[in-house]
């Protein structure tokens, strides 16, 4: 062997941050094309992710959607990206499907291109996008940041200053997921980001986090 070692993963790939995006989210909008040229029609839509990454959506019967679909299937659903991405887009393909609420159409999107948009778009290969799995603290971690921001803010701060920021003057809470814990850090310079891994890591859940 040459000696080389692999760096352990610190934090989450685009394409798991992509699949986490998508098992949070509820609601998204459908971009389809409209029959005027270079026209888009969008309609609000019920977003259900899937094992396979590839999402069920829903609508009214009566949307304009469901016509525009039965001539040209290829669509795009767009839902809240992760920070800092502003959407996750996931073109593809939408069949028919039964739904889940007879009230409502249903549609399976086969998947042709997955982007994380933001200024720029970053494309997330296909292959590692159905490969990933969401974070298993997704449902966690909102309400876990808001208790560590409110009842443990002196010590993150003591643990960012032992981990190498002893300037550091305040910490905000931004992110949790299977890796570690991402804080916002107040300097006298302005604000960087740290990220504190846990031991031990990537976690399965909550009960393998130590104090």
């Amino acid at each position: 062997t040459d000696g080389s070692r692999t760096e352990p993963t610190l934090e989450p790939s685009l394409a798991q941050q992509a699949r986490t995006a998508l098992a949070r989210a509820q609601v998204g909008s459908l971009i389809g094309r409209s029959s005027a040229p270079a026209s888009r029609s969008v309609t609000l839509v019920k977003v259900t992710d899937q094992p396979d990454g590839q999402p069920v959506v829903e609508l009214e019967p009566g949307s304009s959607m469901v016509r525009l679909l039965s001539w040209w299937p290829v669509v795009t659903v767009s839902v809240p990206g992760p920070g800092p991405y502003k959407a996750l887009d996931l073109t593809g393909t939408a069949k028919s499907r039964p739904a889940l609420d007879e009230r409502l159409r249903a549609y399976r999107l086969t998947l042709l291109s997955t982007r994380l948009v933001s200024t720029s778009s970053v494309t997330v290969p296909l292959g590692e996008f159905k490969a990933a799995e969401p974070d298993p603290l997704w449902r966690q971690a909102p309400q876990a940041l808001e208790h560590l921001g409110e009842a443990h803010a002196p010590e993150l701060l003591a643990c960012v200053r032992a981990h190498g920021l002893p300037e550091a003057a305040a910490v905000v809470p931004r992110a949790l997921d299977r890796y570690g814990l991402e804080l916002a850090v107040i300097c006298h310079e302005g604000i960087r980001t740290v990220r504190l891994p846990f031991p031990g890591g990537p976690v399965g859940s909550l009960h393998e986090v130590t104090d």
